[in-house]
């Protein structure tokens, strides 16, 4: 069968290694079979994959934010009027269709044959029709064509359909997964909170395993913190943040999370902790709109690089997500030439571009990076401004 993940943009090839690595197959034959990556721009990854098992490991994926089935599958279709009737077509009489639904009963539990139905369209490219009509020659099409008694509703539907037109071809899948994938164990968010997903896929990139000490130097509400937590076992992690709510929050998302977890409140510029005493770290640093200074951002970079450069042990990973790049590498030249750079993965942030950069750490000594001072006097109250 035919699924769909849905996720972050920029995380379409993370999501399929973290299917290659979790989905177990009883031989190359029923491996899972990457057919194929496709993105809506500014809005989702799209991982298209065969895959013989059912839908059930899928829903415990961590860098996926939705799980489809797919339903119809439409190629060549035209850019004008012809389109849609080649979508009402391709939808009505596809083969997919009753697996896709007994798929569909299996993911939720439901035994209905007939019921409502919603249908969410979205287009990219240049067609000469609208993204509702889209819609509804799918909906036309279900209620139709498809088997037992369909009847479109504006909410509360038993059955999503989402209808995704990319240029010329078209996925129609049934939606599998519900809210709390994306959401998770997180109950506290804070403004700017790493969606869950996007954090999984930070923790992935370090590799864990079960003897890490891993350190979160500006966790916010703790979403790295959890994801490491749910990614296996651990002898220790590490949190804090110069915030007091953020504090808060991140002792609500983690309360009841087995491990040797220590949360605290400090300045991610001066850790309490000693030279090489972590393995892996992640943190999402501070980007230009969530503090109200830009231009402290370079000085901020250097001082949170050179401690993480401090406490990460040589041959220990960081893996760090920053807006802006070239801010972020003058800062590691500036201050933490340790860190060496690997791999860089370019991602969507509430809508603005980011970079996700690993690093590792090699041999070498690193102090603790001292900012020069004012040469003229600030008007700054406290820190706070630099709380992640």
């Amino acid at each position: 069968m035919i699924y769909v993940l849905q996720t972050i943009p920029g995380l379409g090839q993370l999501a399929w290694r973290e299917v290659e690595n979790t989905i177990p197959a009883e031989d190359e034959r029923s491996a899972p079979r990457l057919m194929a990556l496709r993105a809506v721009p500014g809005r989702d990854d799209l991982v298209i994959f065969d895959m013989r098992a059912g839908p059930k490991a899928l829903l415990k994926l961590r860098v996926s934010e939705d799980v489809f089935v797919v339903a119809a599958r439409g190629f060549k279709v035209a850019y004008d009027e012809r389109g849609l009737r080649q979508i009402h077509a391709a939808v009505r009489n596809s083969e997919a269709i009753q697996d896709a639904l007994n798929i569909w009963r299996r993911a939720t539990g439901s035994s209905k044959q007939n019921g409502s139905f919603r249908v969410i369209a979205r287009t990219v490219g240049n067609q000469k029709f609208m993204r509702r009509d889209v819609g509804r020659a799918v909906a036309d099409a279900v209620r139709d064509g498809w088997p037992g008694r369909w009847h479109p509703v504006e909410e509360g539907e038993d059955l999503e359909i989402w209808a995704t037109l990319i240029e010329n071809e078209l996925l129609c899948t049934i939606r599998l997964s519900d809210a709390s994938m994306r959401q998770r164990d997180k109950i506290k968010h804070l403004p700017a909170s790493l969606r869950p997903a996007l954090a999984a896929a930070m923790v992935q990139l370090t590799y864990p395993s079960a003897n890490d000490v891993f350190l979160d130097p500006m966790a916010g509400s703790g979403t790295l913190l959890l994801e490491r937590a749910a990614a296996g076992r651990f002898a220790e992690i590490h949190g804090g943040d110069i915030n007091g709510d953020a504090l808060a929050a991140m002792q609500i998302n983690l309360r009841g999370t087995r491990g040797e977890i220590n949360l605290s409140r400090w300045d991610a510029r001066k850790l309490p902790l000693e030279d090489g005493e972590v393995d892996k770290v992640a943190v999402n640093l501070p980007f230009g709109k969530q503090i109200a200074d830009e231009s402290v951002l370079p000085t901020l970079y250097r001082e949170v690089l050179s401690e993480i450069a401090r406490v990460l042990r040589p041959g220990g990973r960081a893996v760090v997500l920053a807006g802006n790049v070239r801010v972020l590498e003058s800062a590691r030249y500036g201050a933490a030439r340790v860190l060496k750079p690997l791999d860089k993965h370019r991602v969507i942030v509430l809508g603005q571009p980011a970079t996700i950069q690993e690093y590792v750490r090699q041999e070498g000594p690193v102090r603790r990076y001292v900012a020069p001072p004012k040469t003229r006097p600030s008007n700054d109250d406290d820190d706070d401004d630099y709380a992640a």
